[in-house]
């Protein structure tokens, strides 16, 4: 089994901490890992490398030809085009290595693996965690709705994905999910309603255990206490504020600071509100329009 990550300098630190996680909890559950990363600097590339703190890791640069198949897929928010890569990882690992185990950067690991390396996947492409949204009704409805699903279609959430590289190569996944992402470019949630609006249901059901995320309350806030979120194996810091921000109120803020503690950013300043609003309108001035026009020589718009 291979694990996979991307980011890009925004997130590094996130991904540090991802990583010492990973080292330190499940190291020899699988047999390397892939950091795919977009606009990182040299310092940080090594800070991710001092974070592992292992050999069988490699630090993987999105190429030319990467950009040239982002060309065209939609960016937003807080989101950023590295968010893509998930769809095109697949291609960039040999099929007969087995599965491939993607983790969103903004992750920590905080059990072993081990189960998920032998997981019959019973013919589907790949293994997730169904979204938090399904715990609302109507929120799972709209999620569908963006997709033109029927409403009670299974819906996954693409922070964990357990990937069959053989099958999703097969089933041209990349393809089909990059053409649905550029014929629906208002997609709320743009590589993960690609992927659902892909597969319209048909993926693995995994426990919530590998991909615990938001578990939000009708009124918006978090509905559990710390103590729920501690027999998470992989738990997702999911959305605009990250647990390296000043304002956040993660009930699992403290599991992100026990893996940052183990990286070069543990005294790092923690990122205030005010930053994060202004790098958010710096990167809706960098998206403008909404597209992504990559600096590449030849590639078209």
């Amino acid at each position: 089994m291979i694990v996979a990550t991307a980011t890009d300098g925004g997130y590094a630190e996130l991904t540090g901490a991802m990583l010492a996680s990973l080292a330190r909890n499940a190291h020899g559950d699988y047999e390397k890992v892939l950091v795919f990363v977009d606009r990182i600097s040299a310092d940080d590339k090594a800070r991710l490398l001092r974070s592992y703190g292992r050999d069988d890791i490699e630090i993987v640069e999105v190429t030319d030809a990467d950009l040239a198949f982002l060309c065209g897929m939609p960016v937003k928010q807080y989101m950023s085009r590295i968010t893509y890569a998930r769809l095109f990882i697949p291609h960039k690992v040999d099929p007969a290595d087995g599965r491939l185990l993607y983790i969103d950067c903004d992750a920590v690991v905080h059990g072993p693996l081990s189960p998920l390396r032998d997981l019959p996947l019973e013919g589907h492409v790949l293994a997730a965690v169904g979204d938090d949204a399904q715990r609302r009704p109507k929120s799972h409805a709209n999620r569908n709705a963006a997709i033109g699903a029927p409403e009670g279609t299974p819906y996954l959430n693409a922070g964990v994905l357990l990937i069959d590289v053989a099958e999703w190569r097969r089933r041209d996944i990349t393809g089909r999910a990059r053409q649905f992402s550029i014929e629906h470019p208002d997609l709320p949630l743009m590589d993960q309603d690609a992927i659902n609006g892909t597969l319209r249901g048909d993926w693995l059901k995994l426990d919530e255990c590998w991909n615990m995320h938001c578990r939000y309350s009708k009124k918006g806030d978090y509905a559990e206490p710390p103590e729920a979120w501690r027999g998470a194996r992989i738990v997702h810091y999911m959305g605009p504020v990250k647990p390296n921000h000043s304002d956040c109120n993660h009930p699992a803020r403290d599991i992100y600071f026990e893996y940052r503690r183990l990286t070069p950013w543990a005294d790092a300043p923690l990122h205030s509100a005010l930053r994060r609003e202004w790098k958010k309108k710096l990167g809706k001035l960098r998206r403008f329009l909404g597209r992504l026009v990559p600096s590449v020589p030849g590639a078209r718009a």
